[in-house]
C-alpha cells in the first residue's frame, strides 16, 4: 500500500509512503521536491530520526550543495541547520545527472548508484549536421572537474581540435 501526502499544495512537493505487509518497521519513505526553505530541512531531520534504520529517500531536491541555502535574514541558522539535517548526515546520490560546457563541448556526468561517475561529451556527426554523437571519456570516483572533463577530452583523437575548429575545418572541405 502506498500513500501521498502534500507537503505544501503549491509546489508539487510531498511525502511518499510505502506501507510494509510486515508491518511499520519496513516502511519506506521519500520526500519528493524539497527546496531550502526551513520547513523542508526541519522535516528531513524529523522523519530521518523517526525512520531510523528503515529507508529515507529525498527524490529531486531543489539544491545542489550546501552554497544553496545562500543567504536568508528571516531564517539566520538555515545554512547551519542543512549542514546538520541533511550534509553532515551522509546522505548517498543514487541518480545524478549533471551538463556542463568545457572547452565548449556539451558535456554530461552520470552518477548511477553504487557505480562511479560516468563522463560523456556531444560531439557532431560528420554525416548529418542536425545530429550529435555521444562519446565516453572515462570515470572518476569523485563528481568530475573541468579539469578533470579536459583531461579526459585532450586524450582523444575527437577533440584534438575544439568545436569551432572543427566547423571551420568541415566547411573548408566543403569547398
Amino acid at each position: 500500500n502506498v500513500t501521498s501526502e502534500d507537503i505544501w499544495d503549491f509546489d508539487g512537493s510531498a511525502l511518499i509512503t510505502a506501507h510494509a505487509a510486515t508491518g511499520p518497521e519496513d516502511d519506506v519513505r521519500a520526500m519528493v521536491l524539497p527546496n531550502t526553505d526551513n520547513k523542508y530541512t526541519k522535516d528531513i531531520k524529523t522523519l530521518d530520526a523517526e525512520m531510523g534504520d528503515r529507508l529515507f529517500m529525498l527524490v529531486n531536491p531543489f539544491w545542489r550543495n550546501l552554497d544553496s541555502w545562500g543567504i536568508n535574514l528571516l531564517a539566520p541558522r538555515a545554512k547551519q541547520l542543512a549542514q546538520e539535517a541533511i550534509f553532515d548526515r551522509g546522505f548517498d546520490e543514487t541518480y545524478v545527472l549533471l551538463r556542463t560546457s568545457v572547452r565548449g563541448e556539451d558535456c554530461i556526468a552520470l552518477k548511477a548508484y553504487p557505480y562511479d561517475w560516468q563522463l560523456f561529451a556531444f560531439i557532431e556527426n560528420e554525416a548529418w549536421p542536425y545530429e550529435e554523437n555521444i562519446i565516453r571519456l572515462g570515470e572518476t570516483k569523485e563528481e568530475p572537474t573541468s579539469v578533470q572533463f579536459a583531461e579526459f577530452m585532450e586524450g582523444r583523437d575527437e577533440f584534438k581540435m575544439n568545436k569551432n575548429m572543427r566547423n571551420l575545418q568541415r566547411m573548408r572541405n566543403r569547398d
